[in-house]
């Protein structure tokens, strides 16, 4: 049948794409923890197998629905899904970790170095709580899963759609709509091939015809990816310091120059992010479908039927419209929504607030703890909790601040090629850290009268509580 030729619909050939009526075994999901493990093996390649088959089972309800190119690299999936599902877990289990450190560093029970203030400081707590944190990122739903909790049920189509049994494979094509029908959420793994291949626009065509833009989460593959990057950087810078507290005696000439040079990867990475967001912005206005591509063409047909019966089943177009008008008017709800959605998802900013506390909590939190070996030597707990009090502000206030300022500036002058845009990455480094040092400096100043100050103790005591009541209301 020609596209341009009316169709015989009907509300039942919807159904069968929608739900699974008659055939509810056809609806597994797969626990989170099985496609994690051994780095997302599972998406080293897309051929299934029996065997992987058997790692979904049957359920009532599904709980992500993920959407995602095969031509990406396994890695990248790998690190996306756990820095969505994981960051938050790996957050809350670091904090025993880093105080339990902090406790054995304040008795004395853990290696130190030598200080500029007299007072040797503990080393853990920096090299240790950054790496505890990655391994619980990327491994805790492995970890969990020995106890039995394997995390929330996913749909993954490898797994969840026999891909031996060509009949079964056959019926789960075409309940990929019904699959999303029974998901709470869909999570799309963005790179810059996800509105190219056919086979992904048809899940979203499922989402949009179903459900709200509010009940779908992107996650850039790549995003993963600078995140444990500046995280690693900062480790680096945390790590350095140490260094040359041990063999310089200070770090007064050694942080700038290191500060400088991770400064200046951090911000080439966070402007290529800047990039691709703007390239979304212009490849989803010049959405269409006609142009996507597909691994094996004989499922165009199939999948522009299916896509036209979504669009007059949602009523974006009447049921009696030809197959080409149903396909532009998808065409057309894709411009006119996804590009304002993916601004909102990605933000102006690669990262959120939580994502700004965590990295100054790798650089300030775990410098006051490993401060606190200045108990075990004999410092006044009094100037020891002025030091905390002080550097907890820091963390609250002036490292996030530096940090949002180092990943928004390199959004801008994207036209810039070649030295220009070097040259504007160098200056961006330069306005982020200049300013960053001169109101570190002024709050360790702060620190150091907070010590012998009662007034200045407090003030810095209620600003603390001020900013944690401000980010519990934030977050």
């Amino acid at each position: 049948m020609e596209a341009g030729t009316p169709i015989s619909w009907t509300s039942s050939d919807v159904t069968e794409l929608v739900t699974f009526e008659g055939c509810t075994e056809l609806r597994r999901a797969v626990p989170l923890a099985r496609i994690l493990r051994s780095h997302g093996r599972i998406f080293a390649d897309s051929a299934g197998s029996a065997a992987t088959y058997l790692l979904s089972e049957p359920v009532s309800r599904i709980g992500v629905f993920i959407s995602h190119n095969w031509a990406v690299s396994r890695m990248l999936k790998f690190l996306a899904l756990s820095y969505h599902f994981s960051f938050g877990l790996a957050s809350l289990l670091v904090l025993p970790f880093a105080l339990l450190l902090g406790a054995a560093t304040a008795l004395g029970l853990l290696p130190d170095v030598d200080n500029s203030s007299g007072y040797p400081v503990g080393i853990s707590c920096r090299m240790l709580c950054p790496l505890c944190f990655l391994v619980l990122m990327l491994f805790g739903r492995n970890i969990l899963a020995w106890f039995g909790y394997e995390g929330p049920s996913v749909f993954l189509d490898k797994v969840c759609i026999h891909q031996e049994d060509m009949a079964l494979k056959e019926q789960g094509i075409k309940k990929l709509g019904a699959f999303l029908a029974a998901s709470d959420s869909m999570l799309v793994l963005y790179s810059d091939i996800y509105f190219v291949k056919l086979w992904t626009v048809y899940e979203l065509a499922s989402f949009l015809s179903q459900r709200e833009i509010s009940e779908m989460t992107v996650v850039p593959v790549r995003h993963a990816l600078v995140f444990c990057v500046v995280l690693i950087c900062l480790t680096i810078t945390q790590v350095l310091q140490i260094l040359a507290n041990r063999f310089l005696g200070n770090t007064e000439l050694a942080l700038p120059v290191v500060a400088l040079i991770m400064g200046s990867v951090v911000t080439f990475l966070v402007r290529q992010w800047h990039r691709e967001r703007a390239a979304i912005d212009v490849r989803l206005t010049n959405f269409r479908l006609q142009d996507c591509s597909c691994f094996c063409e004989s499922d165009r047909p199939l999948v522009y039927s299916n896509i036209a019966n979504l669009m007059r089943s949602c009523g974006a177009v009447p049921n009696s419209v030809v197959q080409d008008q149903a396909l532009d008017a998808f065409n057309d709800l894709v411009r006119r929504t996804m590009p304002q959605a993916f601004r909102t998802f990605l933000g102006r900013v690669p990262f959120q607030f939580k994502h700004y506390l965590a990295f100054s909590a790798v650089r300030n939190v775990t410098l006051m703890m490993d401060n606190w070996a200045q108990l075990a030597h004999g410092r006044d707990p009094r100037a020891v909790l002025a030091d905390s009090v002080g550097l907890l502000f820091e963390a609250l206030t002036v490292w996030w601040l530096l940090a949002a300022a180092l990943t928004t500036l390199p959004g801008f002058h994207l036209q810039l090629t070649g030295w220009r845009s070097i040259a504007w990455c160098g200056a961006c480094v330069v306005a982020s850290i200049v300013p960053g040092g001169i109101l570190l400096a002024l709050c360790d100043e702060g620190a150091k009268r907070a010590a012998e100050s009662d007034p200045v103790l407090a003030v810095f005591v209620a600003a603390d509580i001020c900013a944690l009541i401000i980010i519990i209301i934030c977050l």
